[in-house]
């Protein structure tokens, strides 16, 4: 599923940062590439701290104003920021712009193609998201992620943190291991960066 995420990104950003006179053209995919990381990496950091009701809850969200108000989707944008100008250097004016306009699109874009039913957006689906995350597939530790966001999400919570406490645990701390890693990995070869 990190592959159709890495492509929907550089989709988004050829209207967003490609056509942008703003943005260097030696720049582009670094700018895609922290786009992508920065998502990637604060998903990873929400099931790792236990706020993987919030990750679930932005996925469960109607709108793109009530994706955006969810705290993590902010904290997105602001980390696109901070990486952006790490990364990049440029004036800070346009990356601002960019979080506000760019990680909204792209965040909006993800939670409706994994909520969809059409066939085109077949590959994209939360277990699939959850298991590239934590670098275990669909299923980690034995576990189906799968049974456990639908016992969730079905108002079926039987204390323990709710999903997010069960997702900290299901990963370990992982987010230094194997799924951080292979991300990494991937948005090197996608974006080359």
């Amino acid at each position: 599923m990190l592959d159709q995420l890495l492509a929907m990104v550089k989709d988004i950003g050829q209207e967003q940062v490609v056509n942008n006179s703003l943005i260097p053209n030696e720049q582009n995919e670094t700018v895609m590439a922290a786009a992508s990381e920065t998502i990637l990496s604060s998903f990873q950091q929400a099931i790792a701290s236990g706020r993987g009701d919030e990750l679930l809850g932005m996925f469960q969200s109607n709108s793109s104003a009530e994706i955006m108000a969810n705290p993590l989707a902010q904290e997105i944008q602001d980390g696109f920021v901070a990486n952006a100008q790490q990364k990049l250097g440029l004036n800070s004016n346009v990356i601002k712009g960019l979080a506000v306009t760019m990680i909204p699109i792209i965040i909006s874009k993800l939670v409706k193609k994994t909520n969809s039913t059409a066939e085109a957006d077949s590959a994209f689906n939360i277990q699939g998201l959850l298991g590239d995350l934590t670098g275990g597939g669909a299923q980690q530790g034995g576990l189906d992620i799968g049974s456990l966001i639908g016992q969730f999400t079905g108002g079926n919570q039987q204390g323990g943190g709710g999903i997010g406490g069960i997702l900290q645990n299901l990963v370990g701390g992982q987010q230094s291991g194997g799924g951080q890693d292979m991300i990494g990995n991937l948005i090197k070869g996608f974006f080359g960066k």
